[in-house]
């Protein structure tokens, strides 16, 4: 299932610590991992508990392992379909302000102008801009724009 790395374990008066095991059941407060491949028990130790042990999920370093959420891609897939919706909005968003954006950009003679006009910032002003292909005045304030932004 999924390796993880368990802090501490206490068997009467043997401690093992920071070893790697195999996750295979979670429990409410613990979970079941197979040491079988963990080279921090011994073979004799291996066959005593019969490969498995039952550990507090205290201990185990990997927290989203033992929480159920081990299934990246399910994951992955409902964080990119709430980025897409974000982003759709946002295009929309900024496709409403483009054609305000070219009417006062006509208008105006700074950049600063167009944006106080507009009602946002300068830097949504050129993203917009640059995005819609809208021509921006070149003066920014009175002062020519530097060649290298």
């Amino acid at each position: 299932m999924t390796q993880v790395t368990v802090r501490l374990y206490k068997q009467g008066d043997k401690v093992w610590h920071d070893f790697k095991a195999e996750l295979i059941k979670r429990y409410e407060n613990s979970a079941m991992v197979d040491i079988s491949e963990s080279k921090a028990f011994s073979k004799m130790e291996k066959q005593e508990f019969n490969n498995l042990i039952v550990v507090s999920k205290h201990v185990i370093v990997e927290k989203r392992a033992v929480a159920g959420i081990d299934d990246s891609d399910i994951l992955k897939t409902s964080v990119n379909n709430g980025l897409k919706k974000i982003s759709k909005k946002r295009k929309e968003a900024r496709a409403k302000y483009a054609r305000r954006i070219a009417e006062a950009a006509s208008q105006c003679d700074t950049l600063i102008d167009v944006a106080k006009r507009i009602g946002k910032s300068t830097t949504f002003v050129k993203r917009v801009a640059s995005e819609f292909e809208i021509k921006l005045p070149r003066r920014n304030n009175g002062h020519e724009e530097i060649a290298s932004r």
